[in-house]
Order: C-alpha cells, then sequence, then structure tokens
C-alpha cells in the first residue's frame, strides 16, 4: 500500500464557487485512497456545506477577516504538523505561507491560484501592490505554486512570480449520472421549450461573467426570428442590474434567473446548448461540466481556460471577448449543427478527479 498522507487544505469558507468545488473533489478522492484529510476553514458556512465528505476533519477558525485567520493557522501547523498543506487562492496562499514559516512548518506547502489575478479588482492600488509583492517574494517560498490553466500561470509570472516556479494542474470534474430536473422544475418556463431552443449558463452574478454580453446577444438572436430561451444558473450582485437589462430589452420571457442550484448535472443535460459569455476566467469548470454531459459549448475566448479546454475551437465554438454579434451567430450556429456526444464526453473525461487527482499526488509527494 502507498504512503498514507495527512494533508491539509486551506479554504476561505465552502460557498458556491467553482475552488470550492474542486476542493471537496479533492478532499474526497484523498480520503478514499486512505489519506487523512484536515479542511480548515476561515469561516465555516457557505452553499456547499451539505456538500462536505463524512471522512473530512472539519476546522473552523472563525476568522471574520483574512487576516484574523493567520494565529489560528499558526497555531494549527505548529499542533497538528500535516505532512503536505495546500491552500487556495490569494490572498489565503500568501497568509498561508507567512504562517507556515512562523510555525517553522516542515511538510510541503503547494499554493493554488484558480483565476487570472491580473484581471481582477484585486489588482489596483494597495491591493494590487500587496499582490504583486507577494507573488515576488512571499509566493516564492511555497514548494510549489499551482496555476489551474497554463494562462493563469502566464499571468502569475506577469505579476512577479518567479520564473521557475508555476505548474498546471487542471481542475477535476465529476458529474454525476441524474438526468431529470427536480420536481419543482417541470413547469418552470424554461422547460416548456424544446431542448434544441434551451441554452445554459452557469456561474455567479459578477462582472468576470459578463452576462450583459450573453443578453445582449440573446436579444439579436430572438429579432432574427429564432426563439430561445436562456436559464442563468448563479448568485451575485448584478442580479438587479441584468434582470433592469432583461426589461429594457424585453427579454423577460426569454431570460430566468435560476438562483444557486446544488447539483446543476441534470440541467445540463436538459439544455440544448451551454453558453459561457466570459471576460476572464481562471479555467472555466462550466466547460468541462456541459461537456461531460453530452451538450455542445459555445464559449468566449477569454483569458484563461476556455481554448485550453476546448482544444483551441475543436471541441466547441470560440468567439472574441465582449462581442454580441459573434456570439449571437455562434449560438445560432452551434443550434442548428450536429455534435459528437461521445467525444464532447471523452474530452471531458481529460479532466476526471481520478486523473486529476493523481497528478496532484505526484507534485504533493515529490
Amino acid at each position: 500500500m502507498n504512503q498514507v498522507h495527512k494533508l491539509s487544505f486551506f479554504l476561505p469558507d465552502l460557498r458556491g464557487g467553482g475552488a470550492e468545488r474542486v476542493s471537496l473533489l479533492l478532499v474526497q478522492e484523498f480520503l478514499s485512497r486512505g489519506h487523512e484529510v484536515d479542511l480548515l476553514l476561515l469561516r465555516k458556512q457557505g452553499d456547499l456545506l451539505g456538500q462536505m465528505p463524512e471522512k473530512a476533519n472539519v476546522i473552523d477558525f472563525k476568522a471574520e477577516r483574512v487576516r484574523h485567520g493567520m494565529i489560528p493557522l499558526v497555531r494549527y501547523l505548529r499542533e497538528s504538523r500535516p505532512d503536505i498543506f495546500v491552500a487556495s487562492m490569494w490572498p489565503l496562499t500568501t497568509i498561508a505561507v507567512i504562517a507556515a514559516k512562523v510555525s517553522r512548518f516542515k511538510g510541503r506547502l503547494i499554493a493554488v491560484e484558480h483565476s487570472a489575478l491580473s484581471k481582477s479588482p484585486q489588482n489596483t492600488g494597495l491591493a494590487g501592490f500587496a499582490l504583486r509583492a507577494s507573488m515576488r517574494w512571499i509566493n516564492a517560498h511555497a514548494n510549489a505554486v499551482v496555476g489551474v490553466s497554463a494562462g493563469v500561470v502566464d499571468d502569475l509570472h506577469n505579476l512577479g512570480l518567479p520564473a521557475h516556479l508555476g505548474r498546471v494542474i487542471y481542475n477535476p470534474i465529476s458529474l454525476n449520472d441524474k438526468k431529470i430536473v427536480p420536481i419543482a422544475w417541470s413547469h418552470h418556463p424554461w422547460m416548456r421549450y424544446k431542448a434544441s431552443q434551451r441554452l445554459l449558463a452557469v456561474g455567479a452574478l459578477k462582472p468576470a461573467k459578463d452576462y450583459p454580453t450573453l443578453l445582449c446577444s440573446l436579444k439579436m438572436i430572438i429579432d432574427s426570428g429564432r426563439d430561445v430561451s436562456l436559464l442563468v444558473l448563479g448568485t451575485g450582485p448584478l442580479q438587479k442590474k441584468l434582470e433592469e437589462q432583461c426589461r429594457a430589452l424585453r427579454l423577460e420571457e426569454h431570460v430566468h434567473f435560476g438562483g444557486f442550484v446544488s447539483d446543476p448535472a441534470p440541467f445540463y443535460r436538459a439544455a440544448g446548448l451551454f453558453v459561457l459569455s466570459s471576460a476572464w476566467e481562471g479555467f472555466g469548470n462550466v466547460i468541462v461540466e456541459a461537456m461531460a454531459a453530452g451538450t455542445p459549448v459555445v464559449s468566449t475566448d477569454c483569458r484563461s481556460g476556455p481554448a485550453e479546454i476546448l482544444e483551441n475551437g475543436r471541441y466547441g465554438r470560440l468567439v472574441p471577448v465582449g462581442a454580441p454579434e459573434a456570439l449571437a451567430a455562434a449560438i445560432k450556429e452551434s443550434l442548428a449543427a450536429s455534435h459528437d456526444t461521445d467525444s464532447l464526453q471523452a474530452r471531458a473525461a481529460d479532466f476526471s478527479v481520478e486523473k486529476i487527482g493523481e497528478q496532484y499526488l505526484k507534485l504533493l509527494t515529490s
């Protein structure tokens, strides 16, 4: 039997985001391989609490702010002494490196970044200075720095991460086999459309996802005489503005905001086309989830992730960022085309939790 390790994963909380879902998948994979896993949370809260693996040891730091997590993290590292410590998402990655130094942590520390940080609001003012400084001098002291796409690693280098650091490990994806949407959704307006008329978007209602461009493209499709319905699964600060845009474009009957859904698998399978309109991404988990369901994809060629997943258009159409005309044309073309479901699912299998988990274990134990 392979050597058993004690691993610790450090996250802010368990909100319903891609990084949190990925971490839970990896935790479950390592537990299934016989390893011991601690899940460290600044705050034990979030939509994904119910999906925590039963065997994971969850530790709540009860920290209202990131900096308040420093002392309990130092204490944890001194007392628990895990073999491997994985911290995700800046500034937690920086806090983790500092805490490891203060506690004289002797294990391996892996920092994982899930987004192109140079594109985020964090890369402005004093926060931006702190971000770039941390990449140059602090995160460089981790044993390894992982980016979830080649674009993320390039972005980290541009922010100052030393060139010899930075390893690409894509996000793992696991989609269950549920095919039927919940009963409560059976009479939803989106479900009254034919499958070939159903568009799906999944992701937080925030600037990075650029839903305004998607809504403008949908207006063009409707005006061209094509009747379609769009379901957006996700919550976020821009919902009110997006609803106002729908009213201004007279799209109320064609666009539906479905809120957070803990299990989107049956919605992927019910859709005729999945659309990603993001201005930037770290990886694009939702693209792989759609492909795993056999659903064709149209995506912006944003930095970073989509072009890597879709192999520059081999597995789905790519359009420029912020170009509603191009997005509308790609959606109409894709709805009219035939698609090789087996090919899409085979590509999605490249991102299975078993394959990605093995890559992480090789890095963590090397």
